[in-house]
């Protein structure tokens, strides 16, 4: 049961976006959003042990005052822009609470976060900076709760669309996506998808016994890639949150964390949130 959807907010379009998503699932499961910012610290310069007979000591008490400057600056910045988020979830009946830590970015999510929460971020922001493959992948390894990912702008939610491919994993997303349909009221769609090993019939007839009656639906025929297949059903499904597995050896590790072009592809196809299970 969701009790916290925690949002990695770093000011960014995407880290909006991710907020957006995240009031609107919250709303819907009766949770309560969480903004999180990080200051990263600064490291400080190196300087060379007596060098010159130099004293170094004025040049790094500079340093340390103007990155306190800096970090109260930046402190200011989010307290004001959290003021701003915490009307926006009062509009719509959704607990907010800010937080503002000093450290790095996944270790502050994966500390703050429990196995009841929710960990949105946007992909842009600081999640770009490092890439997908790196900030992203080491985050939804980590982490101790599913983690929504904001791939575009934030728009309407009114069903859940649970990806199966007969895998252990995927089975835990449809099961992930059944509590979430039951709490949120939104309908359930199961999309069943080929995978290597398990043909589109096989991965249909299992979804059909796990979906305790809920649709299942298949898109395209046999041979065409799982990216296809998603794209197409999430076009036919509308407003749906996307519900799936993460794991190291799966089409879906190497759909959004290969190496190339198609994450970027099929985020922008897609544009749908996702909630990553693992």
């Amino acid at each position: 049961m969701t009790q916290r959807i925690i949002v990695a907010y770093d000011g960014s379009d995407l880290s909006r976006q991710a907020f957006a998503d995240a009031v609107t699932l919250a709303e819907a499961v009766g949770a309560r959003v969480v903004g999180l910012h990080v200051l990263e610290p600064v490291p400080p310069p190196i300087v060379a042990e007596s060098m010159a007979g130099i004293d170094a000591a004025p040049a790094l008490a500079e340093f340390d005052e103007a990155a306190r400057r800096d970090e109260q600056a930046e402190r200011q910045r989010f307290e004001r822009e959290f003021d701003e988020l915490r009307e926006t979830c009062a509009k719509r009946g959704v607990p907010f609470e800010p937080t503002i830590e000093v450290g790095l970015l996944i270790p502050a999510l994966v500390g703050l976060a429990g196995g009841e929460d929710v960990i949105a971020i946007g992909m842009k922001g600081r999640f770009a900076r490092a890439g997908l493959g790196s900030s992203a992948k080491a985050l939804i390894k980590k982490a101790p709760c599913p983690v929504l990912i904001a791939s575009g702008p934030a728009r309407p939610i009114d069903r859940v669309l649970a990806v199966f491919d007969g895998s252990a994993v995927s089975k835990r997303a449809l099961a992930e996506g059944r509590r979430l349909a039951q709490r949120s009221g939104w309908p359930l769609t199961v999309l069943a998808a080929s995978s290597p090993g398990v043909t589109l019939d096989e991965a249909r007839d299992q979804a059909q016994r796990l979906a305790e009656g809920a649709p299942v639906v298949s898109s395209g025929a046999e041979g065409r890639s799982e990216a296809e297949q998603i794209e197409e059903a999430v076009r036919h499904a509308g407003a749906a949150i996307l519900v799936m597995g993460a794991y190291p050896d799966s089409w879906l590790h190497q759909l959004f964390f290969g190496f190339g072009g198609t994450t970027a592809h099929v985020l922008g196809r897609v544009g749908a949130p996702m909630l990553m299970v693992h």
